[in-house]
């Protein structure tokens, strides 16, 4: 019989051991999830005396890519930012707590691993060794602030299914947003993104096992687009200037112990593109922009960073990372 896929949800944990599976701890409201096996195959195309070109697939290293997405949860979102940028530090003795994110550059320099648990009626299947490879937040001034996600995980196995437990927080509406560039706020932002990306490799070995010995996150880049009603020539000026002003996208809503916020702020932007659009009754100008690397932008670990993201919830020290 088929089966309903509005009863699937996704549940993580973090890992204490990469690639050891872990029970879901907490559980991510989403809109899409796409799994993906990776099994490659390597072709035997030894001639045998005939006019044909592959005899038989060999099994060889297996892993997966898993996407997923919907709307921002300011509490949920701390695990893929977290998994992304890898520098976490958690202030606060209650609610709200306040989570600062930026890339790591001590160690390893490796953000931790996940299990991510994908129940959809027929089965459940953990995709261990989740390391994330892109984080995508977009909002437009009508509706509410998404994410999208990327990963590169262990091939799956099937386990229990959880008992899921959703969070109470609401999600933000992208009108509750503050837009700052340079220092000034600014009140003509139609929509905007910003993706930050670092590569994931699988590093397969002869070893006797087929999955990769490591899943090995690379270096990070943050870039976006806006769309900006064009009152002035400001933003148009940033770009032909190559001024690099900061750029601060800031959403909040709530009071007290239930104040939650999600924040992205890069002191150092490159205008890469800019572009004015008369296809509506108003003019737009249409901005693409990098994060460039600076020493401001950095946690605990120091370096650099492209970007500091700053997440406020209910979520203590220690559930992240």
């Amino acid at each position: 019989m088929p089966q309903p896929s509005a009863r699937s949800f996704l549940g993580i944990a973090k890992e204490t051991t990469f690639g050891t599976a872990v029970a879901a701890t907490a559980f991510i409201p989403v809109k899409d999830m796409k799994p993906k096996e990776k099994l490659t195959l390597l072709p035997d195309k030894g001639m045998r005396g005939s006019m044909v070109e592959v005899y038989d697939e060999i099994s060889g290293p297996i892993w997966a890519e898993y996407e997923f997405g919907g709307d921002v949860f300011p509490d949920t979102l701390g695990w893929i930012a977290t998994g992304v940028l890898g520098d976490l530090a958690t202030t606060g003795a209650s609610a709200p707590y306040t989570h600062a994110l930026a890339v790591l550059n001590t160690g390893t320099a490796q953000p931790p691993s996940y299990t991510l648990s994908d129940y959809y009626a027929i089965s459940t299947r953990q995709f261990a060794g989740t390391k994330f490879s892109e984080l995508g937040l977009k909002f437009n001034g009508d509706g509410l602030l998404e994410y999208s996600a990327k990963a590169l995980t262990l091939a799956s196995a099937t386990a229990s299914a959880p008992t899921p437990s959703f969070t109470a927080v609401t999600p933000i509406a992208a009108w509750q947003g503050a837009v700052t560039i340079g220092g000034s706020t600014v009140t003509t932002l139609i929509d905007g993104e910003c993706t930050i990306k670092r590569p994931v490799s699988a590093i397969s070995t002869a070893d006797g096992t087929q999955a990769p010995v490591a899943l090995w996150s690379g270096p990070v880049t943050v870039s976006g687009k806006m769309t900006l009603i064009m009152e002035d020539d400001a933003q148009l000026t940033n770009y032909l200037t190559n001024a690099k002003p900061s750029l601060d996208f800031n959403f909040a809503q709530g009071a007290g112990a239930g104040a939650v916020q999600v924040k992205l702020h890069m002191t150092k932007c490159a205008y890469s593109g800019a572009e004015i659009s008369r296809g509506k009754d108003w003019i737009e100008l249409s901005v693409s922009y990098e994060g460039l690397a600076n020493t401001i932008d950095v946690g605990g670990s120091g370096g650099y960073s492209p970007i500091k993201m700053t997440i406020q919830n209910a979520i203590a020290s220690g559930t992240y990372k």
